[in-house]
Formats: structure tokens, C-alpha cells, sequence
């Protein structure tokens, strides 16, 4: 009985630690101005569906993580703001505005 005891107080020690600390935690949200954004070398914006070309045809569902983020990593550089909005059909729709082009 008392290692049954012994048990429970272990399994539930965890559990109460958790809430203990989670109820003190605090989080706080601080208001900065942007960052300047560096020029790039896009001339216009553009919005529609993601396509990456594959064996000679644009793929235009069904991308892999890295092929998204090296397409945003590219897009960034260039001097885009990218707005991604998933579609229920499984395309990714994209606005890509040209900040460079505006200063």
C-alpha cells in the first residue's frame, strides 16, 4: 500500500509542477517599428497560385517543405512581402508585393 501511495505521488508531482508553473508565467508583447527593408531587384507585384516547374511542367500542389521555404528565401531577397493563403483544393495561393519598388 504505502509503495502504491509512493507510486501516485510520483505520477502526479510532474502534473502539479507543470500547472504551478505555467500559472506564473508571463508574457508580454512589445511594439517595434519595422526594420528597413533592403532593396532588392523586383520591378512590379504579383499575385496567384504557387507553381514550381518539375521535368519540364509547373507543379502546382504538393510541394515539400524545403521547395515552399527555398521559394519564400528567393522571393525575400528579391525584395517581395509574401502573403500565403492555403486553398482547400491543396494549391497555395500567393500576393507578393514589391517593396523595393517602392522607395
Amino acid at each position: 500500500m504505502r509503495q502504491l501511495l509512493l507510486a501516485i505521488s510520483l505520477l502526479f508531482s510532474p502534473l502539479i509542477f507543470c500547472q504551478e508553473q505555467n500559472q506564473s508565467t508571463k508574457i508580454s508583447v512589445t511594439e517595434l517599428p519595422p526594420e528597413a527593408i533592403p532593396a532588392g531587384t523586383c520591378k512590379q507585384s504579383y499575385s496567384g497560385y504557387l507553381e514550381i516547374p518539375e521535368h519540364g511542367k509547373a507543379k502546382d500542389k504538393g510541394f515539400t517543405s524545403r521547395q515552399i521555404g527555398d521559394y519564400i528565401k528567393r522571393r525575400l531577397s528579391e525584395g517581395y512581402s509574401l502573403a500565403l493563403y492555403p486553398q482547400a483544393s491543396g494549391r497555395l495561393f500567393i500576393i507578393e508585393t514589391c517593396e523595393s519598388a517602392k522607395f
